[in-house]
């Protein structure tokens, strides 16, 4: 018979990796929550059409990389992409614009991409993220790149250099499309294949090509901060401004645009040169175009994401699963007593491992060397007579015969 595998493209978290997913969950929960957002869970399949308005047909993502199906009710359904389109849809169709002026939210999950899989990179993909909707100043954004820099941080991941750009609003984007499309055209028939159709479709995206041709290319191509309106450029100094304040260091990147139609203004990706040429730790800017084109809703919002696959690449540093004591019972009758010992262990909150058969104290103490416990919990006829256990600590050498009681408070110790 055939052993099945896992789909190309996807991966089992276990061992390690899911003490790490974890890690990264739970500190991005409490970042979070620190500042104020509560959790959304999406759905993980939509109609096709939110993610072709709210990420644009020409992008990408839209054209190649979504796994789409028409399902039994004859309707075009997508797996999610990405979270943002799907936060926005529950905002809008919930009304929660009506119900308070600011809302915040954070969310984790699977996302699918078919594209060609790689380190830190899947088919189906994990990824966290925040959304904050309703409040347009130029502090937020700069608050929502502290934020994530923040989360890093906490994790311990260094070598971290923010890059930060705007790529303004509709009418500035359209007059310098017209400027990098007459940049581009003498270069034209040069440009790799993909760029050769973005030229066309959505020119922007040649300037985030990582094609080495493509990048010499637009080297000198002209900034979008020369297209911008004085009130886009007001917000860009305030949001570089207001970054200062908070501490956090930044390099101001004409080339980047984001991967995704939805984005205006502020634009901003962490990147780490531990990742090779895909550095992009997590990205993020401002969308106030994508609640219009949704549901025609004027409501400015911003947020950022990062691929936790990649983050587990990084982190170096994360707590252990490994129990405290091991309970190890040497007759076939100290079961039932070494069973209501692990039990008051663990509703004193004591991580416990115990064993399902009575094995020789050597082979015992043996296996919980190999567990990384600090102590072992003995437990023969005598301990059981008396309503007492040996309680022995690896690290000190030592072993004493205690109650319970005082079992948990050296413990809890």
């Amino acid at each position: 018979m055939k052993l099945l595998k896992a789909v190309r493209g996807t991966k089992d978290i276990f061992g390690e990796d899911a003490l790490k997913y974890n890690h990264i969950v739970n500190t991005a929960k409490e970042v979070f929550e620190a500042y104020g957002y509560s959790m959304i869970k999406i759905p993980i399949f939509e109609e096709t059409n939110l993610f072709k308005r709210g990420i644009g047909e020409g992008t990408d993502v839209v054209e190649k990389e979504m796994y789409t199906f028409t399902d039994r009710g004859d309707r075009s359904i997508t797996l999610r992409p990405e979270g943002t389109a799907s936060v926005v849809r529950s905002y809008l169709e919930h009304k929660i614009y009506g119900k308070e002026e600011f809302t915040r939210y954070y969310y984790t999950g699977s996302m699918f991409r078919y594209e060609r899989p790689q380190a830190g990179r899947q088919r189906e993909f994990n990824q966290l993220g925040i959304e904050a909707l309703g409040e347009g100043s130029p502090i937020l954004d700069a608050e929502v790149i502290a934020m994530s820099y923040t989360l890093l941080e906490k994790l311990g991941i260094t070598d971290l250099e923010v890059n930060i750009n705007s790529v303004g609003g509709n009418e500035s984007r359209s007059k310098y499309r017209d400027t990098l499309i007459n940049f581009l055209t003498p270069s034209k028939d040069e440009l790799c294949e993909d760029c050769r159709a973005r030229y066309e479709r959505n020119p922007l995206r040649v300037l985030d090509c990582k094609n080495p041709k493509c990048k010499e290319i637009t080297e000198e191509a002209p900034s979008i901060i020369d297209s911008l309106n004085q009130e886009e450029r007001e917000h860009y100094e305030s949001v570089k401004k207001y970054l200062d304040i908070f501490g956090i260091k930044y390099r101001e990147n004409s080339r980047l645009v984001r991967g995704l139609d939805y984005y205006s203004s502020t634009v901003y990706e962490v990147i780490t040169n531990k990742l090779g040429s895909q550095g992009t730790v997590l990205g993020g800017g401002r969308y106030d175009n994508l609640l219009k084109q949704l549901g025609n809703k004027e409501i400015p919002a911003v947020g950022f994401a990062a691929g936790i696959e990649r983050l587990m690449m990084l982190l170096e540093d994360y707590p252990k699963n490994n129990p405290e004591v091991f309970i190890a019972w040497l007759g076939k009758d100290e079961a039932t007593y070494a069973f209501g010992i692990a039990k008051a262990l663990r509703d004193a909150g004591i991580k416990t491992c115990i064993e399902f058969s009575s094995r020789s104290l050597k082979a015992s103490m043996k296996k919980a060397d190999k567990l990384g416990v600090g102590h072992a919990i003995i437990i023969g006829d005598e301990e059981m007579a008396n309503k007492k256990m040996v309680l022995k600590n690896f690290q000190e050498r030592t072993q004493e015969t205690l109650s319970i009681e005082d079992v948990i408070k050296r413990l809890k110790k």
